[in-house]
């Protein structure tokens, strides 16, 4: 971490009005983000911005601190994907007339997929989207199921993308895209293909399927280019269904989804959208950024775009995530 110029640290001042407060999540990281505190701190300040953290006490913690800094210039996400989820709900859950923040991102986590969007994976371009101040909107995914409902920012799915989140969760000192593809073939071993009965803004689908992800950014689980054409802030979220297939179909699909060249394959379906109602025979469990959600007797969920429904703070051109060659 390098300290700030004298213009730096002047600009800084104007981009941080209404305050800076960062959630940390000391367990980011198998516990780097914990032990980075007072350095972020410190950078943070060399950069002249007076800026508070604060580091969570446990799961839901950061959504409750992100409400509370709904007024600040901009919240700072320290940890992964599954700390920018909790951020961005617990902005979301204030109104839209009452919320000035901004969200940046400061990726210390295992999965680092949202912050793509943003600036790029490197600590260091964190800090410097933080001290320039540039914001923009994006799309917000809203998932509403029985009589509950939450927010995702980067990507959901159903499928096996719920084994592979119980999976991970067994291999806690795997990070990134070797973690999440050690939890996909594993997740094969016990998976069984669901039915799932889609309306994709109004057009019906009924397939036994192996996955249905869905996406805001272009990347989930550390680097699976699964939705690699979405944009963040085109008002649509994108959806890719893979099939029922066999398991040397699968082997063959499964390394081209990290680099997002499977949308041509047998079995593989793209589409974009503004809502998508899911039913299935199966109780539906679904994760929300890398977050697992169990609902009981749950067989039904909603899933509806909230466009420009979020101000970050990123690059101040409109260039996105790249896929990788």
């Amino acid at each position: 971490m390098n300290a700030a110029s004298p213009n730096e640290a002047s600009a800084s001042v104007a981009a941080a009005r209404g305050g800076v407060r960062v959630i940390l999540n000391p367990a980011a990281g198998g516990g780097r983000a914990g032990r980075m505190a007072a350095a972020i701190a410190r950078e943070l300040a060399a950069r002249g911005l007076d800026a508070e953290v604060v580091q969570t006490r446990g799961p839901g913690h950061a959504t409750a601190l992100a409400a509370e800094a709904a007024d600040h210039g901009i919240v700072v996400a320290a940890g992964g994907d599954g700390t920018v989820h909790e951020v961005a709900n617990g902005l979301l859950s204030v109104d839209a007339a009452a919320r000035s923040a901004a969200l940046a991102v400061l990726p210390i986590g295992t999965g680092n997929d949202f912050v793509k969007l943003l600036a790029g994976t490197r600590l260091e371009h964190g800090f410097d989207c933080i001290l320039a101040g540039a914001t923009r909107t994006v799309d917000v995914g809203r998932v509403t199921w029985a009589d509950e409902h939450a927010h995702f920012i980067n990507g959901m799915g159903t499928g096996i993308d719920v084994e592979v989140v119980r999976q991970i969760a067994r291999l806690p000192r795997l990070r990134g895209a070797a973690g999440y593809l050690i939890g996909v073939l594993r997740a094969l071993r016990v998976f069984e293909p669901i039915r799932a009965r889609l309306s994709i803004d109004g057009v019906a689908l009924d397939r036994r399927v192996m996955i249905v992800g869905i996406g805001n950014g272009v990347s989930q689980g550390g680097g699976f280019y699964i939705t690699p054409d979405a944009r963040p802030d085109d008002g649509r979220l994108d959806l890719c269904v893979i099939d029922e297939m066999p398991m040397t179909r699968i082997l063959y699909t499964l390394p081209s989804v990290m680099r997002g060249r499977h949308v041509n394959r047998p079995g593989v379906s793209m589409f974009r959208f503004r809502r998508l109602d899911v039913e299935t025979d199966e109780p539906l469990f679904f994760q929300l950024d890398g977050e697992l959600h169990e609902p009981r007797d749950t067989h039904r969920m909603s899933v509806e775009v909230l466009p420009g429904a979020l101000r970050v703070a990123g690059r101040p051109d409109p260039t996105l995530a790249e896929v990788p060659a």
